[in-house]
């Protein structure tokens, strides 16, 4: 990371603009509509999905504080085809593309930290897409709460990891490519296992390794949290 990169300067450029706020389960930004500008989030999480045809949805990503979207569309040029929803009550402060993009430029080591924030998210995608095609469903979900321990994780003073972001069976089965009683069916082997546990909405995991052993990953490869 660039030495003189400071969060807040982000924040402040975005703070110029006004908040809009969503509830759970509100579309911000749909498949077929031009973007009105990038959008931060300054509070909450934001998921990316898409609708297949069977109407089935699958998420791709989940964004939380201090990131914004959609970066393809602003930097590249390439036509959002994706949903963006809140995955939980989300504030957002739109600014233009135009104005965006000369921040970035004036501001190089906000455009490297976004730079690192896109790889943490392609190694997020790609560590997924890998866990599809390690085995069963079963292994999908351990892939998918793995992952969500690297993105979200807290160490407790237990060791203990809690992924600080609600997942319902419904989300861990979007993200797993299942359906939601298949989803249901592989949490309750784990908790019946005891290597997670529910602390009131959240997902603790007793012990990575054991996750990690589960799934059957030949080396240590989960370092929870991922700074981002």
């Amino acid at each position: 990371m660039l030495k003189n990169y400071t969060p807040g300067k982000l924040s402040a450029f975005f703070s110029q603009y006004q908040s809009l706020s969503f509830q759970k389960g509100e579309t911000i930004l749909r498949s077929e509509d031009s973007p009105q500008g990038v959008y931060y989030i300054k509070a909450g999480f934001v998921k990316l999905n898409t609708i297949s045809v069977n109407g089935r949805e699958r998420t791709f990503n989940i964004f939380k504080r201090g990131a914004y979207f959609p970066m393809m569309w602003a930097i590249a040029e390439i036509p959002n085809s994706y949903f963006y929803q809140a995955q939980t009550a989300v504030v957002i402060q739109r600014a233009p593309k135009k104005e965006l993009l000369i921040f970035l430029k004036n501001n190089p080591d906000v455009l490297f930290e976004l730079t690192r924030r896109i790889l943490i998210g392609l190694d997020g995608l790609l560590n997924n897409i890998e866990y599809m095609f390690c085995g069963n469903s079963y292994h999908r979900v351990i892939g998918t709460l793995l992952l969500s321990a690297k993105r979200f994780g807290k160490v407790e003073a237990d060791g203990e990891i809690t992924i600080m972001l609600p997942l319902t069976h419904q989300d861990i089965a979007d993200i797993a490519g299942i359906s939601r009683e298949t989803a249901s069916l592989a949490i309750n082997k784990l908790e019946k296992k005891k290597i997670i546990t529910y602390k009131k909405r959240l997902i603790a995991i007793k012990n990575i390794e054991t996750l990690e052993e589960e799934l059957g990953l030949s080396k240590k490869e989960i370092k929870v949290p991922i700074a981002s």
